[in-house]
């Protein structure tokens, strides 16, 4: 991987005042900063207050956070991350990392002697990564900073042995750390200690990564920006696992495409339950359906690489993909699918097209979708809230996101909406009131896990899995397009091979 220069943090304002809920004010406990994206040579990649923090997108390998930890403060860019829950920073004297010769530097090195406020945990940690990644390491505590916000005391993980050249900043639900699914207890990771710290009302945050040419973006943790999305928020129920929430995942019931000459619907494999996932750069959903886009937008796919391509030219058609959710619709235009990059054997002329076939039971909504949409992850209720994204936003109008039910401003509750989805189509709806509704999922085209059922849950191969295996879960992350894995994807219980 290509060195990659860190962004410097700016300094943001974030005062700690009394909350109204749900009103605006002058200065709402939020704290916005960019985001900036950046190209990379690896495509296929995926790196897994409002407290708006610097982050840089690698091209197709993801966006990047910057921050800082110990005191005096150690600047780090690490791999932005729905789809996981932990922060972890690479050592110097780690076997991937050396002081002398290393890919890790450009993101960043932790020396826990040059830190004041560090304290270990009496906690390790081991994880495996889809694609092959892993990370070694133990639980520390220190003063994390995020432009001027800073956190005392906030508890990461030290990796004194990696196979990535940077970190993660896992912003999932703290139920996913790693700790939590091995020792059974839960500490507070990224989006819950800004609440503990005051920084933010709520564990939620809205994501705009604005479009694929841009450098520009934000994410926002604690608020919404009404500047930045087009008519109103929706809201929908994320989709439980065994009664309880591990994934960012809600249900897709359709998906339409839209050229010159026709407009088709599709509903293969559908509802299905999709993972909002920005450490993965491509969309990946089931082959039967990703074919017949394809042929509408002619569009072909290599085996080989995993990889499909497009004429270049496309980028100028007035065609688009709308994802249904219950029917809250993003739409997608062609030219946020046609990427300015080949794989090797490409023919002349042609880009990169955004969307794969997924792996049985790991469907994810990344990158190439997440640009289109404006995204409002709430923790707290477990909910998502969407809107078609503004690429050309005014002036900023900053809410922010209160305590309670109904917390998100402006958002409005998608009646009726499906609250469980399977491969096979079945599906129930809720009162999309935030209670947690069991949940019937496919983890493979064929093999059904029932929430709350006392069996062991299976594999994609129909097998049980070890209890050892599911509750690893939580901490993978999407490595590679080609082997599209993530903790709990898509709200389907994984195998991790």
């Amino acid at each position: 991987m290509r060195s990659v220069l860190l962004l410097p943090l700016i300094p943001a304002v974030a005062p700690l005042v009394s909350a109204i809920t749900l009103h605006k004010r002058d200065v709402p406990a939020v704290v916005e900063l960019p985001l900036e994206r950046r190209q990379s040579a690896e495509p296929l990649s995926k790196r897994d207050s409002p407290v708006n923090v610097s982050i840089t997108n690698e091209g197709q390998t993801g966006y990047l956070l910057n921050l800082t930890l110990g005191n005096p403060a150690q600047t780090f860019s690490l791999g932005l991350d729905t789809g996981s829950s932990d922060l972890w920073v690479n050592v110097a004297n780690s076997t991937k990392c050396s002081a002398s010769d290393d890919p890790c530097k450009p993101f960043g090195l932790y020396n826990a002697s040059a830190s004041s406020d560090y304290k270990p945990v009496n906690a390790s940690f081991n994880a495996t990564y889809a694609g092959g990644d892993n990370a070694y390491g133990s639980y520390a505590t220190d003063t994390l900073g995020l432009g001027s916000t800073k956190i005392k005391d906030f508890q990461f993980i030290v990796a004194e042995s990696s196979t990535d050249n940077q970190g993660i900043a896992g912003i999932g639900y703290k139920i996913s750390t790693y700790e939590a699914a091995h020792e059974n207890k839960e500490y507070d990771n990224l989006p819950y200690a800004l609440v503990t710290s005051g920084a933010t009302k709520s564990a939620a945050y809205s994501l705009w990564l604005n479009d694929v040419r841009s450098s520009t973006g934000t994410i926002l943790f604690g608020g919404v920006n009404k500047a930045k999305y087009h008519g109103e928020l929706q809201t929908l129920p994320i989709v439980p696992v065994y009664n309880d929430y591990y994934s960012l995942a809600i249900a897709l019931t359709g998906v339409s495409v839209q050229t010159s000459s026709s407009s088709k619907s599709y509903t293969d494999n559908l509802p299905l339950a999709v993972s909002l996932d920005t450490g993965t750069s491509f969309t990946a959903l089931p082959e039967s359906l990703v074919n017949k886009i394809y042929k509408d937008l002619d569009v072909t796919y290599v085996e080989k690489s995993n990889a499909a391509y497009i004429d270049c030219d496309a980028t100028d058609k007035d065609y688009n993909v709308t994802y249904s959710f219950s029917g809250a619709e993003i739409t997608v235009g062609i030219s946020e699918l046609v990427l300015d990059f080949q794989q090797p054997g490409f023919p002349t002329g042609t880009c990169a097209f955004g969307l794969v076939p997924s792996q049985p039971g790991v469907n994810l909504l990344g990158d190439t979708f997440l640009r289109s949409a404006y995204v409002v992850y709430d923790l707290e209720n477990n909910e998502i809230s969407l809107a078609n994204t503004n690429f050309n936003p005014g002036d900023d109008d900053i809410l922010e996101i209160g305590i309670g039910t109904s917390a998100v401003p402006g958002a409005t509750l998608v009646p009726s909406a499906v609250s469980t989805a399977t491969g096979n189509g079945v599906a129930e709806t809720g009162s999309n009131t935030g209670s947690t509704i069991p949940a019937t999922i496919t983890s493979a085209g064929d093999s059904t896990v029932t929430a709350g059922a006392t069996s062991a849950p299976v594999s994609t191969s129909g097998s049980p899995l070890t209890s050892s295996t599911s509750s690893a879960l939580a901490a993978m992350r999407t490595t590679n397009a080609k082997q599209l894995l993530s903790g709990l994807a898509g709200a389907g219980i994984l195998l991790i091979v």
